[in-house]
């Protein structure tokens, strides 16, 4: 299980691959929904400078996605996890839009 990240040249806009356990199938859909939703938690919680709710949604995304092999995610939330404790909104703002851009093009192959 593994994420196939997009060579640099492609300037982060083409799809990312990820390889999930195909026992994980049934389960994905309502994981990725989740994500999505916690991705407009946190855009909500940046505009209120509420660190402390980023902090825990990125530690919780960072756990979940490491799991389902999704290890892109897994590095993108941990960054945003650090960027809370430091209240440093500007990476968090950054992490985001990776993140949401992350989402929108990752593709699932099961193995």
């Amino acid at each position: 299980m593994s994420d196939m990240i997009p060579a640099p040249s492609d300037g982060g806009t083409g799809p990312v691959i990820v390889l999930v356990d195909s026992a994980f199938e049934p389960l994905i859909p309502k994981f990725m929904a989740n994500r999505n939703k916690e991705v407009a938690a946190m855009r909500e919680a940046i505009a209120k400078r509420d660190f402390e709710t980023i902090r825990q949604l990125a530690h919780g995304m960072k756990g979940v996605s490491g799991s389902y092999g999704f290890h892109g995610m897994t590095t993108i939330a941990g960054r945003m996890e650090d960027a809370a404790k430091a209240a440093d909104g500007a990476s968090i703002h950054q992490d985001l839009v990776e993140l949401a851009s992350y989402l929108k093009r990752v593709e699932i192959t099961y193995e």
